[in-house]
């Protein structure tokens, strides 16, 4: 599938896998510290190409009109309940709205969560190189798959891509580096898209 400028889907690991190779102390996946910052952005605009800022303010990047904002939609109380913080909410990738998605992400003390909507589909996700151990999870819904990225060598993050109308709904977990998970991340990734899919688009 092409994007707006022509190129082809390189996947979701364009805007955030770049931070799983970042050291430093407690360097998140989520893009929390100076450095991680740097490399996610740098990521998302080299890449992307398609995002824009405006005097500081987002714009909304082509490839995005009629896409369901996760942002807008789920009710902050669901988030509360979900066990993650309201208050860290960030639509985009630190803020920057990316083309070919509609992005919110919020964190608990030692994970983000994430919810992509997206045009692309399950097939894109099949096709793409950069995915791995793609499994069925019936249990979520009809269609829906797990999957990893092949740079995840830690197993720090784990997405439910759940087929839409639309497209695609991806529910990610990235587990902050140096964290201890309290919980398998794909197994969490699948409770939270479960919890999550009564306020989904159908």
């Amino acid at each position: 599938m092409k994007g707006c400028n022509g190129m082809q889907w390189g996947g979701t690991d364009r805007y955030w896998g770049a931070s799983n190779t970042v050291s430093g102390p407690r360097m998140r996946g989520s893009a929390v510290g100076v450095r991680g910052a740097v490399v996610l952005v740098a990521a998302a605009l080299l890449v992307g190409g398609c995002s824009s800022t405006v005097e500081g303010h987002a714009v909304r990047p082509e490839g995005t009109d009629g896409l369901f904002d996760p942002c807008s939609a789920i009710p902050d109380d669901v988030v509360s309940s979900l066990g993650v913080d309201v208050g860290t909410e960030d639509n985009g990738v630190l803020g920057v709205r990316q083309a070919e998605f509609e992005i919110c992400s919020w964190e608990s003390d030692w994970y983000a969560l994430g919810v992509w909507s997206t045009f692309h589909s399950l097939d894109d996700v099949r096709r793409n190189p950069k995915d791995t151990d793609i499994r069925d999870a019936p249990m979520v819904a009809p269609g829906a798959v797990t999957f990893r990225e092949v740079t995840d060598v830690q197993k720090n993050l784990c997405m439910v891509a759940i087929p839409v109308v639309q497209g695609a709904v991806f529910v990610r977990v990235d587990a902050f580096l140096g964290e201890r998970h309290q919980e398998e991340v794909c197994a969490l990734a699948t409770r939270q898209a479960i919890a999550l899919l009564a306020y989904l688009p159908k």
